[in-house]
């Protein structure tokens, strides 16, 4: 996937205490004098990284003792990125499970609930004990599939307004396969929160559990000052602990349940007076939950994944060596002369050195993209390295096999030509037309020029990848590195 991450899960937990003056008896009548304050937890981007649940549901379990209501929410991308989770046979259950679990009330669509196909989203949806919240997804006929916000009462003449949006990308969708996103309609996530802005007119709390990114909860901070706290998810930020902006409160926790936002909300004659924020580490916390943890061990006990395919001589970090190896596996078939990876589909940071199993490689590799091959002249590869360099803000995004290439640019760092070598150092004959193979969301979602309208292999990169290491036992990619970016300026 062509991804930008600096990963956050957002979990939100809504926890009311009364003061001391307050009684039970009060629950039922106008809304009182007394101090309340609702301490929200929040987190985002789970991608399905299940091993710190325990310690998740008893951090939770200890604010509700403490803390009279509690009501947990997530902001989106709940799906990809463990094995355990994604190869699961009822795709994503595991996640759907402890959510329910955990006591989750409402949690915000984002870009990769789509990655296992709206079909298998409906029925996670259908086993959710919770809503999945987006008001800038329509379908073809206008409708809304998901809900576009939620109002949760909290007792005492009180209420919470939650309101969500999903981010867009550079194609004018969120970032997922454009297959999974087949008959919606996607709008503007900052217009459509601003367009529900008067619910804050009937709800005490007002929030935003977004998936749109911070750059883009910063904006919506300024359009719809309205809003007390915007609760976000996407860019995997880890806010310490919130950035104030425009009278909101902006938080994200980080990802893969390892943090927790924490905003403590007074409210005194039913209007927010104060907003303490804190940041809680899930990863440091000393108890769990016993029966999370009996459900986190049959998840986990997948014979066929741990299952050894090969072995790596020296760690393999970054994208560029994984990159090479991901493409190598591509180039290693017949007839495939040229291979590219974007590095937003390399979704860990290493393979440690020695035994590499199957879900090492699902873990690097989780999308079920195909591999689809072209016939290109060098023309058409170098518009698809030009454009992959502009659309990810002139850096490189595409690792490559079979050749290896430097992007020449002006002194603003814009590319201005590509340089494009075999491996022998020969450059690509202007005339000659490679068998170039790539992932199917490259395929579908780069802009590119190319004459040939493709095919697939109907083998996933994973697959494939598996396959390689399968054959080849031993690998070695320490230093490997085959993109280059170059100043004409310093020439």
């Amino acid at each position: 996937m062509k991804l930008k991450f600096f990963l956050l899960i957002p979990l939100l937990t809504l926890v009311i205490q009364s003061s001391a003056q307050s009684s039970v008896s009060n629950e039922s009548k106008s809304v009182s004098s007394d101090t309340i304050q609702v301490v929200i937890l929040s987190m985002n981007d789970q991608h399905a990284k299940i091993d710190n649940y325990g310690k998740l549901k008893a951090l939770v379990d200890q604010i509700r003792s403490e803390n009279r209501h509690v009501i947990l929410l997530a902001a989106g991308d709940n799906f990809t990125g463990n094995p355990i989770v994604d190869q699961y046979h009822d795709k994503g259950f595991p996640i759907i499970d402890l959510m329910n679990s955990a006591g989750f009330r409402a949690t915000a669509v984002g870009n990769h609930e789509f990655d296992y196909g709206q079909d298998v989203l409906q029925k996670r949806i259908a086993q959710a004990e919770f809503p999945f919240l987006s008001a800038n997804i329509r379908n073809r006929q206008g409708a809304r599939p998901f809900k576009p916000y939620e109002i949760i009462n909290i007792g005492n003449g009180l209420s919470i307004g939650i309101v969500s949006a999903i981010q867009l990308g550079v194609q004018g969708t969120p970032d997922s396969h454009p297959q999974n996103l087949k008959d919606l309609v996607f709008t503007d996530g900052v217009e459509e929160i601003k367009n529900l802005s008067s619910l804050s007119d009937s709800c005490t709390i007002f929030i935003a559990l977004t998936h749109l990114g911070f750059e883009k909860d910063v904006e919506l901070a300024g359009a719809v000052p309205e809003l007390h706290l915007i609760l976000g998810g996407h860019t995997h930020t880890l806010t310490k602990p919130s950035q104030y902006i425009n009278g909101v409160h902006i938080m994200q926790a980080g990802s893969s349940v390892k943090n927790m936002a924490k905003a403590t909300v007074s409210i005194v004659n039913g209007r927010v007076v104060k907003i303490r924020p804190e940041m809680l580490s899930i990863t440091d916390y000393a108890e769990t939950d016993n029966d999370i943890e009996l459900k986190l061990a049959q998840f986990n006990d997948n014979k066929e994944l741990n299952r050894v395919i090969g072995q790596t001589a020296t760690k393999i970090s970054g994208n560029d060596e994984l990159g090479s190896l991901m493409t190598d596996a591509i180039t290693a078939l017949e007839s495939i002369d040229i291979a590219f990876q974007n590095n937003g589909g390399i979704r860990i940071d290493n393979l440690n050195a020695g035994n590499i199993s199957i879900k090492n490689i699902y873990q690097l590799d989780p999308f079920g993209n195909e591999i689809i091959v072209y016939k290109m002249k060098p023309a058409e590869i170098k518009k698809l390295l030009l454009n992959s360099y502009r659309d990810a803000e002139n850096s490189l995004d595409l690792q490559v096999s079979g050749m290896t290439y430097t992007i020449i640019t002006d002194k603003n760092n814009n590319p201005v030509e590509v340089d494009m070598s075999l491996p022998n150092g020969k450059k690509l004959a202007r005339c000659k037309k490679f068998n170039v193979g790539m992932n199917s969301y490259i395929a579908s979602s780069y802009k590119f020029d190319h004459k040939d309208q493709g095919r697939s292999l109907y083998i996933t990169t994973a697959e494939n990848l598996i396959n390689y290491l399968k054959n080849n036992k031993v690998i070695n990619y320490q230093g490997v590195k085959r993109a280059f970016v170059k100043s004409a300026a310093n020439e």
